[in-house]
């Protein structure tokens, strides 16, 4: 079950506030003339309105309604959808039929287009957060100054972190949520796009949540034939790569068709630089033309491959960063840090660390961890397993062994984490079958044992960034002393559950009302920025 950190939400109840601001709602929408009158939204403005939340399909998700009118906010796939449908202009009004918003709206728990928040319990669209917003956070907003636009249904998501922790309103829990980090560096094969995709699906089906950080290199995004673009620097010659180049425009466009699903569905894109080249002693200017390079291959890669379309996402997405071979060095911080990055994972400590800020940003190192039937120091990291079981190099008779080594050794450390400290686990792997798919199997036991369980969250790098932003530096520090009640084996999972709870103020709970989420005095109601 999810279980949001602040009070005065629609959370703590497979959720969350959904989509639709219900604040201050009282303008109906004009006809949508060109749909059936089914599910055209209806006038009759000199009727009093009353909002009452609804749930908008079996997954729990909420709306206000005033019995024919639904409030929005509405995502830029609803609009897709209705304009598909014939509704014309109309279709960016910010309050729809009841009928059209439930056929648009799509059968998860956001609204199509949008993703769970795992720390805040806000659906996303892009970095807004959707709500409606209680109000408690609206009081809180207008007192920073925001005025009108406190009232709307959209708030930039730095914004209402900032403002939670600012306010007072987090309840944050004496033991912390056991994070788990599953992580991908590279980007190129289409059939690990597809299986890591479809096994977070069958996840979700499930009703365990788990999204992945994808690690990107932006050489994939290039067709081989204009490498030339690329003059990488630390006096690499123009065009080389370490690592190959996209293929065809045909190959180039499927890979950007599997990057847009991917974060459409909830996974983070993160960056993995461009030529995958070791850094360490470059310079601020080199890496400031590598990470130059990266926008422009990533976010021009429709134009310089020819393709039709575009990428769900900006810029603003890009929000870690991890160094190719972990070559990292003072230049990179320096440019890190300037490009505005929230996190880096190019370290490594000890495998109960508590994440601090280093030179501006996050630190979410990887593990040093030991093996459990090798006995040999690795990090939690694909390669070096492959690197101690077979010195990097093919051996695939040995693979059962080389995965039940890596699961083990996974379990390991999740074991010690989620009964000490609570440290998050950070596990990265890369696009490769290497010895037989030994790894890829290994990881995904390991998220299958351990995601779902009692506390445990595997959620992407940007969520846990969102989660440590509402730390102060004395949490952080009970946090790495373990200064909270360990969790014990012979704890019931039902308390487990109850003491994960970390919000218990949500739509379910009775003192609160459909009033304290659907207002009705319109003043400003504004859904898209």
């Amino acid at each position: 079950m999810f279980t949001p950190l602040f009070p005065k939400t629609l959370s703590g109840f497979s959720l969350l506030f959904v989509l639709t601001a219900c604040h201050n709602v009282n303008n109906l929408s004009s006809d949508l003339s060109p749909l059936s009158p089914s599910i055209a939204p209806h006038n009759n403005p000199e009727t009093p309105v009353k909002w009452e939340l609804k749930t908008v399909n079996q997954h729990g998700g909420f709306f206000c309604s005033n019995g024919e009118i639904a409030a929005g906010p509405i995502t830029q796939n609803m609009i897709n959808k209705c304009l598909q449908w014939g509704g014309g202009s109309a279709c960016f009004n910010n309050k729809w039929s009841e009928t059209l918003f439930r056929q648009a709206y799509g059968n998860n728990i956001c609204p199509d287009g949008s993703h769970l928040n795992a720390i805040t319990g806000y659906c996303m669209e892009a970095n807004d957060s959707l709500g409606p917003f209680p109000q408690d956070l609206i009081t809180a907003c207008q007192q920073e100054g925001g005025g009108n636009s406190c009232l709307s249904n959209r708030w930039d998501s730095h914004f209402l972190l900032s403002l939670i922790r600012q306010a007072g309103l987090i309840n944050l829990p004496s033991r912390p949520p056991q994070f788990v980090l599953l992580a991908f560096d590279g980007s190129r094969s289409l059939e690990a796009w597809k299986k890591s995709r479809h096994f977070a699906k069958d996840k979700a089906a499930q009703n365990i949540p788990l999204r992945f950080t994808y690690f990107i290199s932006a050489v994939y995004f290039v067709n081989t034939g204009d490498r030339q673009l690329y003059q990488p620097p630390g006096g690499h010659r123009v065009g080389h790569s370490a690592i190959g180049w996209g293929g065809t425009p045909p190959e180039v466009k499927q890979r950007l068709e599997q990057l847009n699903l991917a974060y459409q569905e909830g996974h983070e894109i993160a960056s993995h630089a461009v030529g995958h080249f070791n850094g360490s002693r470059w310079t601020e200017a080199d890496w400031t033309r590598e990470f130059n390079y990266f926008d422009k291959f990533i976010f021009q890669s429709h134009q310089i491959n020819n393709l039709e379309g575009s990428l769900a996402f900006d810029k603003t997405a890009i929000q870690g960063f991890r160094a190719p071979e972990l070559g990292q060095g003072p230049g990179l911080y320096q440019t890190l840090q300037k490009k505005g990055f929230r996190y880096d994972t190019s370290k490594v400590a000890q495998s109960n660390y508590w994440p601090q800020k280093q030179n501006g940003i996050w630190n979410f190192p990887l593990a040093s961890l030991t093996t459990a039937k090798t006995r040999k120091n690795v990090l939690s990291m694909d390669y070096n397993f492959y690197y101690a079981h077979s010195q990097a190099k093919p051996n695939p008779a040995n693979a059962q062994f080389y995965e039940e080594d890596t699961f083990q050794t996974y379990l390991n450390y999740f074991q010690a984490n989620y009964t000490g400290n609570r440290a998050p686990i950070h596990i990265g792997h890369h696009f490769s079958a290497w010895n037989n798919g030994a790894y890829w199997n290994a990881m995904f036991r390991f998220a299958e044992a351990v995601c779902g369980q009692p506390e445990v969250k595997c959620i992407t790098y940007r969520e846990l960034a969102d989660f440590m932003d509402l730390l102060t530096p004395e949490q952080i520090a009970t946090y790495q002393k373990g200064d909270f009640p360990k969790w014990s084996a012979n704890e019931s999972v039902d308390t487990a559950l109850i003491s994960s709870d970390l919000s218990g103020l949500g739509v379910n709970n009775p003192q609160f009302s459909a009033d304290d989420f659907c207002g009705t005095v319109g003043v400003y109601h504004a859904n898209r920025r």
